[in-house]
């Protein structure tokens, strides 16, 4: 399965955590910005650098950003740029927009372009390497490190686990995590070890990161050594 290619738009504060993370991801990302000093600060660690105005249509168009999975509006205080540079991608049908929010008048313009509620990013630098564990993963709901070796996530149940219960399936003895709780028609459920889980649940769990990373390998249908 190939990785997802993403784009960041702008390097500010925000930008640079979300480039610097998924980096560190080995995720494949191309980074854009219009001030040639900030490129090249990443310049070193990344091949896929480009110096341009995210407000041309023209210039999107030549790097080819409606190839890319998922785009990143990560722009400074110009709401006017971040504005017009999203409506730009949602015409040149760039499949997932994420954007970086400056107030609630922002928040109502982007969504009435067709940015889905749940892809409105609040500026906040620990948000930046949050949201690259999600956007990498591909599966994660949501992420929340909890410090250097534990973290919290929420990830929608598969055919691994539906059907089942936490007894059948003994997820803390094989994979040494917890699933404190599932998200079910919008409400919080505890389940009980004989609650079985249903198609559209979402499981919340906390682990260590390596075991986190293995479950989620095992759900998603890939191969791992069981404890």
């Amino acid at each position: 399965m190939a990785k997802p290619s993403f784009v960041v738009i702008g390097l500010g504060r925000f930008g640079r955590a979300l480039v610097e993370e998924l980096i560190k991801l080995e995720a494949e990302v191309l980074v854009i910005d219009k001030d040639y000093e900030k490129i090249e600060k990443v310049a070193k660690a990344l091949t896929n650098t480009v110096c341009l105005d995210s407000t041309d249509i023209e210039a999107l168009k030549e790097v080819g950003i409606a190839n890319y999975d998922k785009v990143v509006v990560a722009t400074g205080m110009d709401v006017e740029d971040s504005i017009l540079t999203t409506l730009i991608l949602k015409d040149l049908g760039v499949k997932e927009v994420f954007v970086k929010i400056q107030s609630e008048y922002h928040a109502k313009v982007v969504e009435k372009l067709g940015v889905d509620q749940e892809h409105l990013i609040w500026p906040e630098r620990s948000t930046g390497i949050r949201l690259a564990k999600v956007l990498v993963s591909n599966s994660f709901l949501d992420y929340l490190e909890l410090d250097d070796d534990y973290s919290f996530i929420t990830i929608k149940a598969t055919e691994k686990v539906i059907d089942k219960n936490l007894l059948e399936l003994d997820i803390r003895k094989n994979f040494n995590v917890n699933i404190v709780a599932l998200r079910r028609d919008y409400k919080i459920i505890i389940p009980s070890s004989k609650t079985p889980f249903e198609e559209e649940d979402e499981l919340l769990i906390v682990g260590h990161n390596d075991n986190i990373k293995k479950f989620t390998k095992w759900l998603n249908g890939r191969k791992v050594k069981l404890s």
